[in-house]
């Protein structure tokens, strides 16, 4: 059991500003990592070459090295300096065509991307139309290393001519299989439809379904019908109470040991607090448990309704409450709780009226800065919101307010893995909303390895369709050919013309492959993909 400090600081009014900058944060990344095109293994014959493609989400000023390695031997450096990499913002490529004497085995690739950074924090998005939303309500980075949507950037739209979700590249641009989509889930629409979000450590976006009081989770694509309702509403807390609001979303664990934590932003003293959920195996919640309190609202701390939460490396918790001019000035709007007990208070931040309708809240991954989002006093016409940061080791202390426009409303935060955050920017109103990255200040660099591998042969054989099974509208039949290989599937009515009916890959030389049948009479083959 740890003694922490349980120190209570209480700040009202206008704060200095201050920062403490660490230069361990990297602003500037490499993501979406392709082999030839693709985001699975690349075959590659000796004499071959290789474009290996990425896209970085700031320029690199310091320069990027792409890195191909055979274990842990260094083979090849393609470096910027020589004209071999890229570094700029957005798409770029390298091409290793040094390959002839290559010998049979698997390689990795990484890319290693570094700036000189900036003297502050700064938005390094330009407010174009790659960053534009409806009605911005939640937002998510994928923060997984071992993914291939590493760096993937998720914003809820709640209602308006988009309802759904945006899918964007971390330079802003639309994702591959398209920069929108619904998932197939039946969004209602009516201002509080997708809500707040949070990437799984199963690499599954969940996202809390405001209007229709559940949570569905999808794949990173956000694929129509694959989604998982993860909550209903017989998973409401405090006995499934129907006056319960779940807002905010925190995803906990892996595998068997996955959580939801959420809170309850029903107002007015009735809220059950912050809960968890423990997901079963199949990454949902159990019918009818409506989840563990982890901290009660009590007649202190957490005296209203919390509406948006985060859980730190170390398992601290970060919340907030949704006070208005109506609440105790000194009320409480940012708290942040112990590991064990969740109920016990590392410090609070009381501040009067810049923290007023507090709406997101986000801490890094470091578990160095909290950022809040504030949309700004609810019983006035005018916006007056901001882009708060405080420290999460000093006591909360307050670091700057990191709004460019002047007191526009801002939704909701996050953090990617390399130290940017992610703000929702409401506008004046809805028709300006945009998301925007801003940098921590300081030199910086990181490095991303690629989930795609290299698999390297002296020849490709020959692919074989074997065995097939006639079965009702398909035929089944074993491709044997080589491990880690993409074959295209053609099929063909006459022998003349054919097209492409599956594509599979498989780590395994040999592999069941299911076609549709090509009427009475049908001929298959298989091809390698480069």
């Amino acid at each position: 059991m740890r003694s922490p400090c349980h120190k209570l600081v209480v700040l009202i009014g206008i704060l200095f500003l201050c920062f403490c900058a660490k230069s361990v944060h990297a602003n500037v990344y490499a993501t979406d990592i392709r082999l030839n095109g693709s985001l699975k293994m690349a075959v590659l014959l000796p004499g071959d070459s290789l474009t290996i493609s990425y896209i970085l989400n700031d320029t690199a000023t310091g320069g990027v090295w792409v890195r191909i390695y055979s274990g842990t031997t260094l083979i090849q450096t393609l470096d910027s300096a020589d004209g071999n990499a890229g570094t700029n913002a957005g798409l770029n490529s390298a091409i290793w065509s040094d390959t002839p004497e290559l010998t049979e085995g698997v390689y990795t690739v990484s890319i290693t991307a570094a700036s000189a950074g900036y003297d502050t924090w700064t938005n390094i998005t330009d407010d174009g139309p790659n960053f534009y939303v409806d009605v911005p309500r939640g937002v998510s980075v994928n923060q997984n290393t071992n993914s291939p949507f590493y760096g993937r950037v998720y914003v809820a739209s709640a209602y308006g001519d988009n309802v759904g979700i945006y899918k964007c590249n971390a330079d802003g641009s639309p994702a591959d299989e398209g920069g929108f989509s619904t998932g197939g889930w039946g969004w209602a629409g009516d201002h509080y439809s997708p809500w707040k979000m949070a990437v799984g450590a199963d690499d599954r976006l969940y996202v809390d379904d405001y209007s229709g009081g559940v949570v569905v989770s999808f794949d990173p694509t956000i694929e129509a019908n694959h989604w998982r309702h993860v909550m209903r509403t017989d998973n409401y807390p405090a006995g499934g109470d129907p006056n319960a609001s779940l807002s905010g979303l925190s995803v906990i664990g892996v595998a068997t040991n996955e959580e939801i934590w959420m809170t309850d932003a029903y107002p007015n003293g009735g809220s059950a607090g912050i809960i968890d959920w423990q997901l079963t195996a199949d990454g949902v919640a159990a019918t009818n448990d409506t989840g563990a309190v982890i901290v009660p609202l009590d007649s202190f701390f957490l005296t209203q309704a919390p509406y948006d939460l985060a859980v730190d490396s170390n398992g601290f918790i970060y919340t907030i409450q949704f006070l208005t001019h109506n609440e105790d000035p000194a009320g409480l709007a940012l708290l942040s709780y112990d590991l064990e007990p969740e109920t016990t208070v590392r410090w609070a931040v009381a501040m009067y009226p810049m923290l007023l309708c507090a709406y997101g809240v986000a801490v890094d991954p470091t578990a160095t800065f909290v950022a809040v989002a504030v949309v700004g006093p609810c019983d006035t016409e005018s916006a007056c919101g901001g882009l708060y940061l405080f420290s999460a080791t000093n006591d909360g202390e307050f670091i700057s307010n990191l709004d460019q426009t002047g007191g526009d409303a801002y939704y909701d935060v996050a953090w990617d893995k390399a130290g940017n955050l992610y703000a929702l920017d409401g506008g004046s109103d809805y028709r300006q909303a945009v998301w925007r990255a801003y940098s921590p200040p300081g030199t910086n660099q990181a490095t991303t390895v690629a989930v795609p591998v290299i698999q390297a042969y002296d020849a490709l054989l020959p692919p074989s369709l074997v065995n097939p099974v006639a079965e009702p509208g398909s035929l089944r039949f074993m491709l044997e050919g080589q491990s880690n290989v993409t074959y295209v599937i053609q099929g063909s009515c006459d022998l003349t013309n054919w097209a492409a009916v599956a594509t599979n890959f498989s780590a395994n030389a040999n592999r069941w492959i299911c076609v549709p049948a090509c009427g009475d009479q049908g001929f298959y083959r298989a091809m390698t993909v480069p």
